[in-house]
């Protein structure tokens, strides 16, 4: 009678462990964004004089862009605005110099300042 109850049961447990038909994968796509001075960006993230971190839209990750040794803080109509004004939830623009690895930000301009 042991012999029987364990072969059944073992019948029962091998159904459910072979009877999978399907697998489900999932997979998480992360968009990469291109920069370039044409973006309003979201910052994310920002040390004045050092880097700023932004996003050009919420399923982006952030990039980190450094910044130049002389950068300009300026509004949309060119005028100097102070790095204070610039924070995370700031909209901005950024112009570049170089290419690749040495690419800096030699502008932010500050769309609709707060």
């Amino acid at each position: 009678m042991k012999t029987k109850i364990t072969i059944l049961v073992c019948s029962l447990i091998a159904t459910f462990v072979f009877g999978q038909t399907t697998t489900q994968t999932t997979t998480v796509t992360t968009q990469l964004m291109r920069l370039d001075s044409t973006h309003v960006m979201t910052v994310t993230n920002f040390l004045p004089d050092e880097r700023i971190s932004v996003q050009t839209a919420p399923d982006t990750q952030p990039v980190t862009v450094n910044l130049d040794h002389a950068v300009a803080y300026v509004n949309g109509s060119g005028n100097p605005v102070s790095p204070s004004s610039i924070s995370a939830g700031s909209k901005v623009r950024l112009e570049f110099s170089g290419a690749g690895p040495d690419r800096v930000a030699t502008r932010v301009i500050l769309i609709n300042p707060r």
